[in-house]
């Protein structure tokens, strides 16, 4: 599972250091689904990537898209998870007394992976 955090530069050190803690942890509860092997979601399997803007670019200060595996149970739910998961981000955010505007972004799709780590 990947997530892509495209911030401003005006997003300071301390939000993205939260998010760069925060977010596995709050993508992976909401979007595990109980009872499946292929469905179980740990944080460690979350991917973050960080990109600054552009100053040619508009839009949210934070922008996070988050790209999943299609499963029945996420479908189904796909706006819910995706305000939940702003939902979150946004109290994270404001927590630590930081005011940036966020957008989500969820994609559900059919996902093929290879990964070589070497031993």
């Amino acid at each position: 599972m990947n997530v892509a955090i495209v911030h401003k530069a005006n997003v300071n050190d301390e939000v993205l250091d939260g998010l760069a803690r925060e977010l596995p942890s709050i993508i992976s509860e909401l979007l595990e689904i109980r009872g499946g092997k292929m469905a179980i979601l740990k944080p460690e399997q979350i991917s973050l990537q960080f990109s600054q803007a552009s100053s040619r670019d508009t839009g949210a200060d934070i922008r996070l898209i988050v790209l999943a595996r299609s499963l029945g149970p996420r479908t189904a739910r796909e706006n819910k998870l995706a305000a939940a998961i702003l939902e979150k981000v946004v109290a994270l955010v404001n927590g630590i007394g930081a005011a940036c505007s966020i957008t989500v972004r969820l994609y559900l799709t059919e996902i093929g992976a290879a990964e070589y780590l070497p031993g």
